[in-house]
């Protein structure tokens, strides 16, 4: 049984961080971009952490893209 696994599955925690440029540039995006949405309450899930600072989790951002898909109509 291994007991990391199951503390993250139960808690939801994410296996691993990235930061706002990271996540920026895997989004294709910048990271005041990625600020704006936070602020916005937009974008990918986030967590702000004691300090300030914020980090995305890498399973978040795809979750993410795989909702901004987008089918195309038959034509």
């Amino acid at each position: 049984m291994n007991t990391e696994r199951n503390i993250k599955t139960i808690h939801r925690m994410p296996a691993e961080f990235l930061t706002r440029v990271e996540a920026a540039l895997y989004l294709r995006r910048s990271p005041g971009t990625l600020a704006n949405w936070a602020t916005k309450r937009q974008g990918p899930i986030f967590h702000r952490l004691l300090g300030g600072a914020v980090v995305y989790g890498a399973e978040d951002l795809a979750d993410w893209l795989e909702v901004q898909r987008v089918l195309p109509s038959a034509a």
